[in-house]
């Protein structure tokens, strides 16, 4: 077989294994028979669906421990194992190259083949006509699906790359070689051709899921909303007149792959396609989650309405959810404290992302007129004066040493110093190595005790409306500065104010603040976006279009003395892991050497 035909034979990817549902439900139970050509895949209805559903299982996975790029790639954690985070750890240490890179999905060796799912996606587009028994608004359905998926997988290689080959078409094996090895397309001209495979997407695609078993299925709302935030990374500072990275990046011919002129219409083409996704998001009943009432007033209200917002499963906020159910090595079972073997009790936010938190008044801590700063390593009480008199989301998402951790449907006392029950003790390998725990992302209803083993599974947010409020803040800042302050402010405060936070007037009148300056507002925008969507995935990302790598990724991660038995020594600060963000290198990921070999018109991203 020629490398042509080995590089991009056709894998009938007819498993289940990117299943969309967490319910039990035909969607997620079908396993497909086995098929032996593409006309055998589309003879009947149900080997048609099956082919459809398999076109779902290229997606990146969002939960998985080996595998997550964005959760476990940034500072916000840092985790004691290096068998399970081990990409994503040698990444953050610097060691992120072009031979072997990690996370590779654009090459057929890679961990998941963005182009054979796009192709997959063709095949599908090329076939469905041929099947008996479909009515032709489930074929324009069907069709809308395959046609997002090949947007939406083009959308993850863009992200990452930077410049990429589009795959417009089916390509023939037997096509030319100026067709089958192409060159990559100009960013901005990639990001047009995203944008009109989800328009073509969203003409296709029904308005609202109308049935439980299909959850996952997308949407229009869930395609506007990935047009949306492609549009506002591609207008962020990484792709946005980027002349100091990106001056000279060009195509064998010459063909520059990067707009090097900044372009403020960008910023207000971002805004008006995410206020098309929020008004169709509300029209349809999305909404910010609110939790039934709780005991304890507005704190604690506000506290569970954030902790829920996340692991109600298909709850009135998400828009669009990765529910391929958590495996025994997931999110839950490794954030949760030390209860049994069974509990790992490992993943620790970093000190950074503890003080990335606001104070009960809404303020960042360094801000807050009363919030004790400079001592805040100090004791108070039980614990220290960093983890006193801090916003709602803060307690629902950071675990500390004498605070509680809600999971086994009970409150579990942390005792995180040498030797206590979730602390360090030599020899153990499965620790905080940060003295925090991350309680975001765990169901309070979760049990993993001695002997209960039952984890509460939800679909992990891709898309939930606190982003969208996020996102059109952040474009409407940069387009219109402060005279459109207002509206801003108004969908800042719908996310604080479900939380408990106070608003920002009223946070910042306490140092005597009335308005902002556009990069006053940014920052606090990217604080707000940095908590909210906090261990969601968003910051290895947002981190990387902000141009904030060095500032952020290149630092030590810290922690505290988790050696330490006496309190005065547990609460000094220490480095617990070196990080390293080479620049410009690390903004983009490399493409494998092996393919710029296999493909001469490709050319490498700068830096590698």
């Amino acid at each position: 077989m020629s490398i042509k035909n080995k590089i991009n034979k056709v894998v009938l990817r007819l498993s289940i294994a990117g299943a969309l549902m967490v319910t039990s439900c035909n969607y997620l139970d079908i396993v497909p028979d086995d098929v032996s050509t593409v006309e055998d895949a589309f003879k009947r209805p149900s080997e048609a669906m099956n082919f459809l559903y398999s076109l779902y299982s290229f997606m990146p996975p969002e939960n998985v421990m080996f595998d997550a790029i964005a959760l476990w790639g940034t500072d916000e954690m840092v985790t004691p194992w290096d068998r399970f985070f081990y990409y994503a750890k040698r990444m953050m240490r610097g060691e992120l190259n072009a031979t072997d890179p990690f996370f590779d999905y654009w090459t057929p060796s890679g961990e998941i083949d963005m182009y054979d799912g796009i192709r997959q996606c063709y095949i599908f587009l090329n076939n469905i006509d041929k099947t008996p028994g479909f009515t032709e608004a489930e074929v324009t359905r069907m069709k809308g699906e395959a046609t997002f998926l090949i947007a939406y997988y083009h959308f993850n290689l863009l992200r990452q790359y930077g410049p990429i080959v589009l795959m417009e078409n089916e390509v023939p094996f037997d096509a030319p070689d100026e067709v089958f090895f192409a060159a990559r397309k100009p960013y901005d001209e990639c990001v047009d051709f995203v944008a009109s495979k989800l328009d073509e997407a969203i003409s296709m695609l029904p308005g609202s899921i109308a049935s439980s078993s299909e959850a996952g299925r997308v949407n229009k709302v869930i395609a506007q909303s990935i047009k949306a935030r492609m549009l506002l990374y591609a207008a962020s500072p990484l792709f946005n007149g980027n002349a100091e990275f990106y001056e000279g990046f060009n195509n064998k011919d010459g063909t520059p792959l990067m707009n090097t002129s900044y372009s403020e219409e960008k910023w207000l083409k971002a805004a008006e396609e995410t206020k098309k996704a929020i008004d169709q998001a509300e029209g349809m009943g999305v909404m910010l989650y609110e939790h039934s009432v709780v005991a304890g007033g507005s704190d604690e209200q506000g506290k569970i309405n954030y902790r829920y917002s996340m692991v109600h499963p298909w709850n009135k906020e998400l828009i669009w959810g990765y529910s391929v159910p958590e495996g025994y090595y997931g999110w839950q079972r490794h954030s949760m404290p030390r209860v049994t073997g069974e509990a790992y009790n490992g993943q620790a936010p970093s000190i950074s992302m503890v003080e990335t938190y606001y104070t009960e008044n809404g303020l960042p801590i360094e801000v807050d007129p009363t919030f004790d700063y400079s001592d805040r390593y100090d004791m108070a009480d039980s614990t220290i004066v960093l983890h006193r008199n801090r916003e709602p989301r803060f307690y629902a998402s950071i675990a500390f040493d004498r605070g509680t951790f809600l999971a086994n449907s009970t409150e579990i006392v942390l005792k995180m110093r040498e030797g206590e029950a979730h602390g360090w003790t030599s020899g153990q390998n499965n620790y905080s190595p940060t003295g925090y725990l991350v309680q975001k992302g765990v169901h309070p209803e979760t049990i993993i005790t001695a002997s209960q083993n039952q984890v509460v599974n939800y679909p992990w947010p891709l898309v939930r409306l606190a982003e969208l409020y996020l996102d059109y803040a952040e474009a409407l800042n940069e387009y219109y500065g402060a005279a459109k302050h207002n509206e801003v402010i108004s969908y800042l405060d719908k996310i604080r104010t479900r939380s408990g936070v106070p608003t920002i007037a009223e946070a910042w009148s306490l140092v005597g603040k009335s308005s902002f300056s556009k990069e006053e507002m940014r920052d606090i925008i990217k604080q707000e976006r940095s908590i909210e969507l906090a261990f969601e995935g968003h910051r290895a990302w947002d981190v990387r279009r902000w141009k904030d790598g060095v500032k952020e990724f290149n630092v030590p991660a810290q922690g505290l003395n988790i050696t330490a038995s006496a309190p005065e020594d547990f609460y000094k600060v220490v480095n617990t892991e070196n990080r390293v963000f080479n620049s410009p290198s690390y903004y983009l990921f490399p493409i494998r050497i092996s393919e710029l070999e296999i493909n001469q018109s490709l050319v490498q991203n700068p830096g590698w």
